[in-house]
This record gives structure tokens, sequence and C-alpha cells, in this order.
């Protein structure tokens, strides 16, 4: 996967390399999809929670994370043909909004309603915060999947994390 890509990878590769069969891969896995759903799962799982105590340094870590995933070649390199699978597949679909959309879904509401709390913000409607949730993933999956050759590292975190700041009306950074 990391090495050559999600394409690369068969049922027969795989099953040759690891000294077993295919029937055997197909009773634990329905599709090389799920395959490297688990793989992807055991190596990154739902993201970290981020407690820092501010609104931009909670965003910021939670950022500078995914965009680390997201530039390992075990993710860069398979991403487009497993949204391809996604795409097709209804249960790989399930499997990665469950196992990775949603909960890092979920780790912003928290940190923009710990932000409210801490009155670092005004209330955020649902709408605000599913833009967020999208200005935080949308140009990093963008960065991967399209041939721009521009960086995907803390500083581009820190420059999403920005404007999403900016989107709340949270004050500039120091």
């Amino acid at each position: 996967m990391a090495t050559d890509g999600y394409s690369k990878l068969s049922v027969d590769g795989l099953a040759t390399e690891v000294g077993t069969t295919r029937p055997t891969f197909y009773r634990r896995y329905p599709s090389i999809a799920h395959l490297v759903l688990e793989i992807l799962d055991e190596n990154f799982g739902a993201g970290p929670e981020a407690n820092t105590g501010s609104l931009r340094g909670d965003l910021l870590a939670m950022q500078v994370d995914h965009v680390k995933m997201m530039a390992s070649p075990l993710v860069s390199k398979t991403l487009a043909g497993l949204f391809e699978e996604i795409a097709n597949d209804p249960s790989v679909h399930d499997i990665y909004r469950d196992q990775f959309v949603l909960p890092r879904r979920a780790h912003v509401r928290r940190v923009i309603t710990a932000a409210v709390e801490r009155g670092e913000i005004s209330p955020a409607t649902d709408l605000q915060l599913e833009a967020v949730c999208d200005m935080l993933n949308g140009p990093v999956i963008s960065r991967v999947l399209l041939p721009i050759d521009a960086p995907l590292n803390d500083g581009f975190a820190r420059s999403i994390v920005d404007a999403v700041c900016a989107f709340l009306g949270a004050p500039p950074a120091k």
C-alpha cells in the first residue's frame, strides 16, 4: 500500500505475500477495500481529541495530526483508489464514514462547543459546524488527490486553522 498504492493491490498478491490463499482472504475480508480500511484504522483510528485550552490550539493540534495522516504514504497512495470503492460499495462507504469521518467531525464539534463555553467565540449553527468540518478536510484531501505539487505540512495546517478561526469570529492569532 505505502509503496505501490491501492491500484497495485490484488488478492492474489496479498495472499502470496503473507502465505495464505484467496479463500482464506475472502473468509476474513469481503474486498481489498475492507482490508485497507482495517489497516488505516489500526494506524490512524478516529484521530486524537485535543484539549489545549484554546480553539486555535485545539484545531491546530487536530489539523496537524490530520495533515500528517493524509501525507503518509499509507494514505496518500491509497486514497484515490479507496474513494472509488467508497463511492461504489455501500459497506465500504459506511465503514469509512463511521470510523474516520464521523468521529473526526464529532471531535471538531466538541472543540467548538468548548470554545463557546470558554467565551472565545459565539455559538455556531449546525450549518456553520458542518462548514468548519468541510473547511478542515477539503483542502487537505485536495492536496492529496490533485497534482498541484503544493506542500502538505504544518504551515498548511496552520493556514487552514487561521481561516476557520476567522470564519468562526475568533480573535486573530497572536
